[in-house]
């Protein structure tokens, strides 16, 4: 076939500046087409599970609350925020398991709650058990206040 003959739209896609403009296009498809993010991080599927686990938790005593406490633990630093949202709503017994799991978590990062309830929840056996978690985990960096209250040193 004679180049001459071929179709304009050929002839023009085969122009430098058009191949450029496909490509950008392709490009711009490509993104489009990509979600956002990543599939699990787009989900909100792991909070709402731990969410729903500091719940059983914070119910009846027996083994589905004990499951979910293993489950709490197990999860690690990333349950300290949905425990700490549980302590607003839960029974004298709930904060007391609440404040165990903390403490069996063994994170840093819970023990300004624990310290906090030792020196501020109503109830004395929560106070008792989470001075036993604080000094567990150790003084907090600066914090030279015993974990049951009082005056400093």
């Amino acid at each position: 076939m004679d180049p001459g003959h071929r179709p304009a739209v050929q002839r023009a896609a085969a122009s430098p500046a058009a191949a450029r403009r496909i490509a950008a296009s392709a490009a711009a498809a490509a993104l489009v087409a990509l979600p956002s993010c990543a599939a699990d991080a787009c989900s909100d599927r792991g909070e709402r599970r731990l969410a729903r686990l500091v719940e059983l938790a914070i119910a009846e005593p027996g083994p589905t609350a004990d499951a979910a406490e293993q489950a709490l633990v197990a999860a690690g630093p990333a349950a300290i925020l949905y425990l700490e949202t549980g302590l607003y709503d839960a029974e004298p017994d709930g904060r007391r398991r609440l404040v165990r799991i903390l403490a069996r978590m063994g994170d840093r990062e819970g023990h300004p709650i624990l310290v906090h309830l030792a020196r501020h929840d109503p109830d004395p056996d929560v106070r008792a058990e989470a001075a036993a978690g604080a000094r567990a985990l150790g003084p907090a960096p600066g914090d030279r206040r015993p974990a049951e209250g009082g005056p400093p040193p």
